[in-house]
């Protein structure tokens, strides 16, 4: 038993040490990508510019505006003005960067308000873009306690750049586990000759369109890799079989966390057959979440995908309760 623990934190740790080097080289990658220092340079290079400043239409406080006059700063170096993000779209990355706001939150905040893209409407989606961050922006700089400074303003467009870059990774995380397994499952039934035929279907998820994979076996049941679960077996009824939820990430502090949300998509599974065969696969068990997992009525198996992604006989094991005792394909 202590060997086999033993076994195991190696392989995590092991496991451990290949993700953060991959997220260092996102960070570094992504950081070269976006060339912040290139968007500072070509912003402060905006000259005196023969712009109208009017507030209101802009979102500007004035008490910001004159803040920013009283340091001799440029108003177009931390205001964002329609004609010129109009002229230079990708200058808008700064000004968005510089209110601390992500891609995402900004597009939730717009959303439904922006008119169509067009030639007419372009300069009026840029107005009410401006207006959006320059609203949030002057906040900022009537409340930053010690001051507002154009470096500090370079900072924050740093740390928010690191902030996506970190939610990027998240979901890399999660995105790179259910991929793995879908390498294991398909590479064995391939192997195995239990494939009929591969499918791909276009269904829509949360109003996006999606490409989901469907394996359908010999037996005519099919593996469906989707979202809620993450991967689920169907008969050749369409009855749902077996769910598996996959949770890639190795932090343990959201290690609980994570669990509940599996819990969550097991209960809709379960709703729909009570005798369906959930399946936990994750990079990270707590003491805790161990604990926990003795009593949760959800949650039917649970494997150690470190395990399974470094230890044949830990694969061979989740394979063997997936097609063998489950699907029952020969």
């Amino acid at each position: 038993m202590r060997y086999e623990r033993k076994k195991t934190d190696e392989a995590f740790k092991e496991a451990l040490t290949k993700s953060y080097i991959a997220r260092a080289k996102l960070f570094y990658t992504t950081i070269q990508e976006k060339d912040i220092a290139d968007l500072v340079f070509r912003v402060k290079s905006l000259g005196p510019k023969d712009l109208v400043w009017n507030f209101s239409e802009l979102g500007i406080n004035e008490k910001a505006f004159n803040l920013i006059r009283k340091t001799s700063i440029d108003p177009l170096h931390v205001f964002c003005h329609p004609e010129v993000i109009s002229a230079q779209p990708e200058l808008a990355e700064y000004y968005r960067n510089l209110a601390a706001i992500s891609k995402k939150g900004l597009s939730q905040i717009l959303s439904g308000a922006l008119p169509r893209m067009s030639k007419e409407k372009k300069l009026e989606r840029y107005q009410i873009i401006a207006k959006t961050l320059n609203k949030l922006i002057s906040i900022v700089i009537e409340n930053v306690a010690k001051g507002f400074s154009l470096s500090l303003a370079q900072e924050i467009i740093l740390a928010e750049i690191g902030t996506e870059i970190q939610g990027t990774w998240v979901n890399k995380i999660g995105q790179g586990a259910a991929k793995a397994v879908e390498n294991i499952i398909q590479s064995y039934a391939d192997k195995k000759g239990f494939i009929s035929v591969i499918e791909k279907q276009d269904v829509v998820i949360n109003k996006k369109k999606r490409k989901q994979i469907h394996i359908i076996l010999r037996n005519g049941w099919r593996i469906i890799f989707a979202n809620e679960p993450d991967v689920a077996v169907r008969n050749s009824r369409d009855k749902l079989q077996v769910a598996i939820e996959i949770k890639g990430s190795m932090d343990k502090a959201g290690a609980q966390t994570r669990l509940g949300e599996a819990k969550k998509s097991f209960a809709k599974a379960k709703a729909e057959n009570a005798h369906c065969l959930t399946i936990y696969l994750a990079s990270c068990f707590t003491d805790a979440v161990m604990e926990q997992l003795k009593t949760e009525r959800e949650i039917d198996k649970h494997f150690n995908l470190v395990d399974i992604l470094y230890d044949e006989g830990k694969k061979k094991e989740f394979l063997d309760e997936l097609f063998h005792y489950q699907i029952r394909v020969e």
